[in-house]
């Protein structure tokens, strides 16, 4: 079972494999605020800080959002991922 790290919180959680991070946060209390849920507002904006492999690739909307963010390439929104292996965020 894959591995979810909040490194700001010290907390490391297991998860099915495809699960959505957001899901995974939310029944976890791993921290992340939420607004929209759907990649627009930018709440839930995270640093990936290792294993980015394991998320699936950005959605359209998640990248015209992160672009105008002007987002490093390592951020990703919570909502729009999809866990497929270890990794380790933080705020």
């Amino acid at each position: 079972m894959p591995k979810v790290t909040n490194k700001s919180l010290s907390m490391t959680v297991e998860c099915e494999g495809g699960a959505k991070l957001r899901e995974v946060a939310m029944q976890n209390n791993l921290g992340i605020p939420f607004g929209c849920e759907n990649g627009i507002c930018s709440t839930c904006l995270i640093q990936i800080n290792t294993g980015m492999e394991n998320i699936t690739e950005r959605t359209e909307q998640e990248e015209a959002t992160l672009s105008i963010r002007s987002a490093a390439p390592e951020q990703r929104l919570a909502c729009q991922c999809k866990i497929n292996g270890d990794v380790e965020f933080e705020f």
